[in-house]
């Protein structure tokens, strides 16, 4: 497992879109949206090279298995099911358990579009364990702000800098591990854990993204996100 992408949640922000829609699998031309973040991490390996994608399902799991199937000889894909979602901390260490991975992991929540540069940035950090972040949009949790010193993170969860968290991360085997020790708001949850780890003396460096596109916005509302976000992809893309 190099690579982990969590895409189990019921797409609860998403509203109306949700009840029969995975939400990374939302239609931006051609494509459901992941493909393009997927796409994107195959342009970002090194020449020569290839990895291993785990995808974490639950919510409408089978459209996902569906359209990426096994992957190809570039990036393969295998499949793990969240059977009842507790969190993207759940995620995390179900990952940990089926897997067993002996390096860092780099994970990403399937919402978000991930250009090649950042999978590039964030894999060449010599952090053990990177985070990403960018701008607050309009409507955006102040849980999800960070605090920073210098190049080293010291809050992830609840904050009080001006950058957010946007939930591209690079997690040490025991970060993964330790991902179900702390509860918010009814599930494990996995900023909270990983602030719990940073407090146990984990190194969390961080990269600036240039800019923060996922579906989960619901400002002004859940379909208009959908779309700003869509137009914005596209043009990205080249195909707008």
């Amino acid at each position: 497992m190099d690579y982990l992408c969590l895409a189990a949640g019921p797409g609860t922000r998403f509203g109306r879109l949700g009840c029969y829609l995975q939400k990374c699998m939302y239609p931006i031309g051609l494509k459901p949206f992941l493909a393009y973040t997927i796409d994107n991490l195959k342009h970002s390996l090194p020449l020569g090279t290839s990895a291993q994608l785990v995808i974490v399902i639950g919510h409408y799991g089978e459209q996902v298995k569906a359209y990426f199937g096994e992957g190809d000889s570039r990036l393969k894909i295998a499949y793990l099911e969240q059977g009842a979602p507790q969190g993207t901390g759940q995620a995390l260490k179900l990952a940990w358990d089926a897997y067993r991975p002996t390096d860092p992991v780099i994970v990403w929540l399937a919402d978000l579009y991930v250009p090649p540069e950042l999978f590039a940035a964030v894999r060449a950090h010599q952090a053990p364990n990177v985070v990403t972040h960018s701008s607050g949009l309009l409507g955006e949790s102040d849980q999800l702000r960070a605090s920073l010193s210098g190049e080293r993170v010291t809050r992830v969860w609840q904050g009080d800098g001006d950058l957010f968290d946007i939930g591209l991360w690079k997690l040490q085997p025991q970060v993964l591990a330790a991902m179900t020790e702390v509860k918010a708001g009814g599930e494990y949850r996995a900023l909270p854990n990983l602030q719990r780890c940073i407090e146990r003396g984990a190194q969390v460096g961080w990269v600036k993204a240039g800019e923060w596109l996922h579906l989960g916005g619901t400002q002004p509302t859940p379909e208009q996100n959908v779309l700003a976000v869509a137009r914005r992809v596209l043009a990205l893309e080249g195909l707008a």
